[in-house]
């Protein structure tokens, strides 16, 4: 794979240089690749990613064969479950799933992260900045990601995988204290208003995105996002937050409706949904927030 990486790297320099342009040239407005992200690549130190060798092939107008043959960047199917494991996983400040999340990280750091596409690593750190700041609630941990890719981020106008988990821990950190929320009501507006129903992995990302707006916002505004995510789960048949939409609605009835019965009856679909998925960690945590929510 290092081999790879330099060919390919060594390849596209040429081609750009051959044409007498500079690296800023060739990545344009950096919406789609950095100039920092195609240094990595010509420089041997990153393999770039089928998307971007398509727009590096797109941009020196040659074939996407001309720059590697697409079956050796072909990503292990071990490594797409585990990181399918981490984007599905939710703790909810578990110990054991913590340490089972963790054991995912070491697996993938140990046996795939060096020979993976930079954007692929990129992926990695993302998902591994997200668990520590909500392991913590230290936005400290998500700084520096923040600083590198997320002015990139805003510029798009449509969003990859990458785009959407750097956008998740983003309003994690507003969750947790990010003292500049600037970008907060842009970006929830941008993300409902750029729904990709024919892509189910983007769909369950959003889905996360929407839970982690509804977090954090007015109970007034919580049935706009609850209705969304309604929609997406019957489009995606992915129920597994099928609990949080009830236990959101709850707690609209109570603070808006100030109707504790309907209030009860979402929390009891929400729990009997969550023991439907087997999980019991979420069935506790929806009792002590129903408990909660009774005494007020």
């Amino acid at each position: 794979m290092v081999d790879l990486k330099i060919e390919i790297g060594k390849k596209i320099k040429i081609m750009r240089m051959a044409r007498g342009w500079t690296q800023a040239d060739l990545c344009g407005d950096e919406t789609e690749l950095t100039i920092r992200q195609l240094a990595r690549i010509e420089n041997g130190q990153a393999m770039p990613t089928i998307p971007k060798l398509a727009y590096l092939a797109q941009q020196l107008d040659v074939n996407l064969q001309d720059l590697v043959d697409l079956a050796t960047v072909e990503l292990p199917k071990k490594y797409l479950a585990l990181k399918n494991k981490l984007i599905r996983c939710h703790t909810y400040g578990d110990p054991d799933r913590i340490a089972q999340q963790e054991q995912i990280f070491d697996e993938i750091y140990d046996e795939f992260y060096d020979n993976l596409p930079e954007e692929e690593q990129l992926s990695v750190e993302i998902l591994q900045v997200h668990a520590n700041v909500f392991s913590s609630l230290d936005v400290g941990f998500a700084l520096g990601l923040l600083e590198e890719y997320f002015q990139q981020v805003l510029k798009k106008k449509i969003y990859s995988q990458n785009d959407l988990l750097i956008i998740n821990v983003y309003f994690l950190c507003c969750a947790v204290g990010l003292e500049d929320r600037e970008y907060f009501e842009e970006l929830a507006e941008k993300v409902v208003l750029n729904v990709d129903y024919s892509d189910f992995e983007y769909l369950y990302l959003l889905e996360r995105i929407l839970i982690s707006i509804l977090a954090q916002i007015d109970f007034a505004d919580y049935l706009v996002y609850t209705k969304l995510l309604r929609g997406i789960i019957e489009e995606s048949k992915n129920y597994q937050h099928k609990p949080s939409v009830y236990a959101f609605e709850a707690k609209y009835f109570l603070e808006i409706e100030h109707n504790k019965e309907r209030m009860i009856e979402s929390y009891d679909k929400a729990i009997l949904f969550a023991k439907m998925l087997n999980d019991a960690v979420l069935v506790k945590n929806l009792e002590l927030e129903k408990e909660k929510d009774l005494a007020t």
